[in-house]
C-alpha cells in the first residue's frame, strides 16, 4: 500500500507516541502485579507459620521507664539460687557475701577466668562457662579475703562485665581485675583508668593472657603466673572505659579491631561479634543462660535493675567478722608497692569530684513477705524501726476510738446509777457526775433549815440525768450543762410553781423512769399532808 507524505507522517508520529508510552505502563502493570503478590504470599506464610517462629522478650535500650519486670526483682534471686553452688558467709562491712564451691576446692581458683570475652553491641560481655555466671559476672563484684579466699558481693545493676582493664604498649598482653564493691557505679561518672589508683587495685588482682589467647573458649589454663604480674603491669597502661548510655551500660576496653586483628594474625581466629537481645525473667525456676543465636546473643536472666531487698536472709555457713581485705599488694614488697601507686596516680589522676575515699556500699535490707519493716540479721521481720534502729512492737495512737470508748465507760457508769435510783436513791443525786451531787448535796445541808418544798427544776434536773443515760453525751458537754444548771439556781430562785410547767410542755423530755415518777408523788402525797 502506498502513502502520501502526509499520511506517512501521521504514522510516524503515532508509532513514535506509542513506543514512549507503552513500555512505562507496561512496567508499572508488572511492578504492580508482583507487588501484590509478594504481599498475599507473605500473608499466607505469616498465617501458616506463625506459630513456629520463637521470639525473645527485649527491653527498649532508649527507654528510661522502669518496666513491671524491673520493679519485681530482688536479691532473692540470689539468696535462692546460688545457695546449691556455693555457701553464703556473714561480713560485717559487706553483709551477705557467696563463695562458689569450687572455690574453696581449688586454692588457685579467681573470678573471671573460667569463660572467654566476647565483643557485643554493649563493649566486651563475659561469657562464663559456670552455672553461677549469670549473677556473678554481670552484677555485683568480688573481693579477696585473707584466709578465705574470693568471695562475690551482691550487686543490683547488670552489665557485660564489672573489671578493670589494662594491655601493654606493644599489645602482645591484656588483663582485667575484678571491680571491688566500693566500686558502686554512677550514671554521670562510670568507671575510666583511674579506677586502679581509686580503688587501690594491685598486681596480684590481675589475670594477664597473651593476646593471640585472646579468642580461647576458657583461659583458665592460659593465665600468666602470679609471679610474673608485677612485671607485667608496670608494662601496661589502664583502658578501662565503662559508661552508661540510653539505660545501657557499656563495658568497653581494648579496642576490638585491634584485638581481633592481632587473634587473626597470631591465632588464626575470629573474635566473634553479636548484639545483644536481653531477656528478663521473674519465675523462681527460670532457666539463666546465654545462647548464641547467629549474630545475636540471648541472654535470659533477671531484670537489669534489682532492688536491695530480700524477704528472707540466706543460710550463713560462717561469720567473717570485719574481714582482712586483700587488695592485690600481699606478694609486693613495701617499697615497690608505694611507687607503683604513685606511678598510677600520676598516670591517671582521680576526678576532684569523687569522695576522697571510695564509700562502703549499703548492706542489702530484709523485709517481711507482707511488706514489712526491715529487719536486721537474724532478727525478727515485723514491727517497727525505732530511732536506734532496732525493731518496736506497733503501738496503735489514740483517736476517735478513744472518745468512744469514753462514752462507753460513761454509759455503763449512768447504767449502774440508774440502778441505784430505782431502789430508792433520792433524787437529787446525779447520776453521770459525781461532783455536780456533792455540789448540790452541799447546797441542801447549809439551806436545810429552810424547808423549802421540792422545786420543779429539780425534776427537770432528774429527766435530763435519765435523759443523759440513754443518750451519754461527751464528759466535758455533760460538766458545762450541769454546772451552768448549778450556778443558776443557785442566783434564781424562782417560787414554787404547780407542774407541769409550761416549758416542759414547750419543750418535751423524754418520760421519766418509773420508779423516779412514784418517788415524785409519793413526795407530793407527804407534803399535802
Amino acid at each position: 500500500m502506498r502513502l502520501n507524505k502526509l499520511e506517512y507522517n501521521k504514522v510516524q508520529t503515532f508509532n513514535s507516541l506509542m513506543n514512549k508510552l507503552v513500555p512505562p505502563l507496561v512496567c508499572a502493570a508488572a511492578a504492580l502485579t508482583l507487588t501484590t503478590f509478594a504481599s498475599s504470599s507473605a500473608d499466607r506464610r505469616s498465617a501458616n507459620h506463625g506459630s513456629l517462629y520463637v521470639a525473645y522478650q527485649q527491653e527498649d535500650a532508649d527507654s528510661n521507664v522502669e518496666t513491671e519486670s524491673d520493679s519485681e526483682g530482688t536479691y532473692d534471686v540470689f539468696y535462692d539460687r546460688l545457695a546449691p553452688d556455693g555457701r553464703w558467709f556473714y561480713d560485717d562491712d559487706y553483709g551477705y557475701v557467696w563463695q562458689p564451691n569450687v572455690a574453696e576446692s581449688t586454692s588457685d581458683w579467681r573470678p573471671y577466668a573460667d569463660g572467654h570475652w566476647v565483643w557485643t553491641d554493649r563493649g566486651w560481655f563475659w561469657d562464663s562457662n559456670e552455672d553461677f555466671g549469670w549473677a556473678t559476672y554481670h552484677y555485683g563484684r568480688w573481693i579477696r579475703v585473707a584466709g578465705t579466699g574470693w568471695v562475690w558481693v551482691p550487686g543490683d545493676q547488670w552489665a557485660p562485665g564489672w573489671v578493670s582493664w589494662r594491655q601493654t604498649d606493644n599489645d602482645d598482653y591484656v588483663g582485667w581485675a575484678p571491680l571491688p564493691p566500693e566500686a558502686s557505679f554512677s550514671a554521670n561518672v562510670g568507671f575510666q583508668p583511674w579506677c586502679d589508683s581509686y580503688y587501690d587495685i594491685g598486681p596480684a588482682a590481675f589475670a594477664f593472657i597473651r593476646i593471640g589467647d585472646f579468642g580461647r573458649p576458657s583461659y583458665r589454663e592460659f593465665c600468666a603466673p602470679q609471679q610474673q604480674n608485677l612485671i607485667l603491669i608496670n608494662r601496661t597502661t589502664n583502658i578501662t572505659n565503662i559508661t552508661y548510655n540510653n539505660n545501657v551500660i557499656y563495658n568497653n576496653g581494648p579496642r576490638y579491631q585491634r584485638v581481633s586483628q592481632l587473634v587473626q594474625q597470631q591465632a588464626g581466629q575470629q573474635i566473634p561479634t553479636y548484639k545483644i537481645n536481653y531477656a528478663a525473667q521473674t519465675q523462681r525456676n527460670a532457666a539463666f543462660k546465654t545462647a548464641a543465636q547467629g549474630n545475636q546473643l540471648n541472654v535470659i536472666a533477671p531484670p537489669q535493675r534489682l532492688k536491695p531487698i530480700a524477704t528472707a536472709q540466706p543460710q550463713v555457713a560462717k561469720q567473717l567478722g570485719k574481714a582482712q581485705v586483700e587488695r592485690g599488694w600481699q606478694s609486693v614488697p613495701q617499697g615497690q608497692a608505694e611507687q607503683l601507686r604513685h606511678k598510677f596516680a600520676q598516670q591517671t589522676p582521680v576526678p576532684q569530684t569523687l569522695p576522697a575515699k571510695p564509700v562502703l556500699p549499703a548492706k542489702p535490707q530484709i523485709q517481711a513477705v507482707t511488706k514489712g519493716e526491715p529487719q536486721t540479721p537474724g532478727g525478727p521481720a515485723k514491727g517497727q524501726q525505732g530511732p536506734n534502729g532496732k525493731l518496736q512492737p506497733f503501738i496503735e495512737k489514740p483517736g476517735n476510738n478513744a472518745t468512744a470508748e469514753q462514752q462507753k465507760l460513761e454509759a455503763e457508769k449512768a447504767q449502774k446509777e440508774k440502778g441505784q435510783i430505782g431502789r430508792g436513791q433520792p433524787e437529787n443525786a446525779h447520776p453521770p457526775q459525781k461532783q455536780a451531787t456533792r455540789e448540790e448535796s452541799s447546797k441542801g445541808k447549809k439551806e436545810e433549815p429552810k424547808k423549802e418544798p421540792p422545786r420543779p427544776p429539780q425534776t427537770k434536773v432528774t429527766q435530763h440525768a435519765q435523759y443523759a443515760v440513754v443518750h451519754p453525751q461527751p464528759q466535758h458537754h455533760t460538766e458545762k450543762v450541769e454546772k451552768a444548771q448549778v450556778q443558776q439556781e443557785a442566783v434564781h430562785r424562782p417560787p414554787p410553781q404547780p407542774p407541769p410547767h409550761v416549758a416542759q410542755v414547750a419543750h418535751p423530755q423524754p418520760p421519766p423512769h418509773p420508779a423516779a415518777k412514784n418517788n415524785n408523788q409519793k413526795k407530793k402525797d407527804d407534803h399535802k399532808g
